[in-house]
């Protein structure tokens, strides 16, 4: 076992190794930290902290990112042993609360957040001792530990530790800026111009444009769905987009409909929260919000 040099006090906290856990899973601080709403800084400290409570080293940071040492997967394996229990507790008191008020975390795919805005600007104005706060990401956050109250997800079928409803068929299509298409045929794809994921992205989106477009050129690679989206609204392009945002984007056209990217969209919550007052009515709000806007999301208004 490695040691930091430093004398133990053995006074471990929890917020310590909780941060602990989000790094091993991450492997990055970055993402570490905005799973768990706090800045890069604060998690290097709390890793400082916790190995320093501990006397051992417990990452060894890589080229590939932050990896545990053997006394860090000790720690971890403690840890997330003790994690079950309080997240349970947690979610089993927070489901007693009946209180209009307090703090919910949404997560959502970056690409519905436009559609969906206003309904959060009206639920803010309804219920003004709510405080929302949106996780917007390609990734699930995971409800069973607290990285999220509410989930509006992508997905074939929820895990059974959640419940909620089928909302509505998330479509997808190919989309561009009409700045970019004027005089431009369309018929084939691989004659157009593209706004890709970075080289060797895994991303669903991606897989489907090398596979049917392969000798297209990607004129331009992004990191994030707001870089791509405002690639495409400067005409760089095209791209694949669910069709909430392309449906909606002004100035954009529908290429071509991906019929095999239609996905069901869910709005999902723990099962022990699922009677917490803050988090049903704002988990009602929101499926009455997605559902009033089910076209755009199904392709079915371009």
């Amino acid at each position: 076992m490695r040691s930091t040099g430093r004398i133990p006090d053995q006074r471990v906290d929890w917020g310590d190794l909780r941060t602990a856990l989000f790094l091993a899973r991450a492997g990055s601080v970055r993402q570490a930290a905005r799973a768990l709403g706090v800045s890069h800084s604060t998690v290097l400290r709390r890793i400082a902290a916790l190995e320093g409570s501990t006397g051992v080293r417990l990452f060894e940071r890589k080229a590939s990112g932050y990896e545990l040492t053997t006394a860090g997967q000790d720690v971890f394996d403690t840890a997330g042993s003790l994690e079950e229990i309080v997240s349970g507790l947690e979610r089993r008191v927070a489901g007693r609360d009946l209180r209009l008020s307090g703090a919910v975390r949404v997560t959502l795919p970056d690409p519905f957040l436009p559609i969906l805005l206003p309904d959060f600007r009206e639920f803010g104005s309804a219920h003004p001792e709510i405080t929302v706060t949106l996780a917007v990401d390609v990734g699930f956050a995971d409800l069973a530990h607290r990285e999220a109250d509410i989930a509006i997800r992508i997905a074939g079928e929820p895990p059974p530790d959640l419940v909620g409803r089928r909302l509505a068929i998330a479509a997808a299509a190919v989309y561009g800026h009409e700045s970019y298409l004027e005089g431009r045929s369309t018929k084939d794809l691989e004659a157009l111009d593209w706004v890709g994921w970075e080289a060797g992205s895994q991303m669903a989106f991606e897989r489907w444009r090398r596979i049917n477009a392969p000798k297209a050129r990607v004129g331009l690679r992004v990191t994030t769905v707001s870089g791509m989206r405002d690639a495409v609204d400067a005409g760089v392009g095209v791209s694949v987009f669910p069709s909430a945002l392309g449906s909606t984007r002004p100035g954009w056209r529908c290429v071509h409909r991906i019929g095999d990217a239609s996905t069901p969209l869910w709005i999902l919550t723990h099962k022990d929260l699922r009677t917490t007052a803050r988090v049903r009515v704002l988990r009602d709000f929101l499926a009455d919000a997605i559902v009033r806007r089910r076209a755009a999301i199904e392709g079915r208004s371009t």
